[in-house]
């Protein structure tokens, strides 16, 4: 187990856009849990803001978005393995099939409207491009979910990225 933010998402991250400075804010949910909740939680507001991107017609930002995910993984990699020097490439792989998890399972929690209010796949004024939106969310969950525990997760969460946002 690891000191984790607990609600880590893209909301609890703020970037100074002159300096570059990066502060985590709201740390009342502050736990100790397993070393790819926080990452895979930050992650699962990428998928999310990617998948709303697309189905709002910005497809270079939900591309955008869908590259930051792997850029987000390898950093928190480098950084695990930096602060750890001696860690094994097998935990490092049991930690990415776990940030798929627990992003995977945001995305769903979230798809199927039972993520306290979030408005990722929210197109009220266009109640089929929400339908389809979601329906591409869940998907990629389906094709996520049992094969992230293959070698490549992150990879495989990048890719049904693209395909559900390729779908609208």
């Amino acid at each position: 187990l690891v000191l984790s933010h607990g609600d880590l998402h893209p909301g609890s991250v703020m970037v100074d856009a002159v300096t570059g400075d990066m502060k985590v804010i709201d740390p009342e949910f502050t736990i100790y849990g397993p070393p790819g909740l926080d990452v895979g939680s930050l992650l699962s507001g990428y998928v999310l803001g990617a998948i709303h991107q697309a189905f709002s017609g910005n497809d270079s930002a939900a591309e955008k978005i869908a590259d930051s995910v792997q850029l987000i993984w390898d950093a928190y990699k480098d950084g695990f393995k930096a602060e750890i020097p001696d860690t094994s490439d097998s935990l490092i792989d049991s930690i990415e099939v776990e940030t798929v998890g627990f992003a995977v399972a945001e995305v769903c929690r979230t798809a199927l409207g039972k993520a306290g209010g979030r408005l990722w796949l929210q197109f009220p004024e266009n109640p089929d491009t929400q339908k389809a939106a979601m329906k591409a969310a869940l998907e990629l969950v389906q094709a996520c979910m049992v094969a992230r525990h293959k070698p490549g997760a992150i990879s495989l969460l990048v890719k049904e990225i693209g395909m559900a946002c390729g779908s609208c």
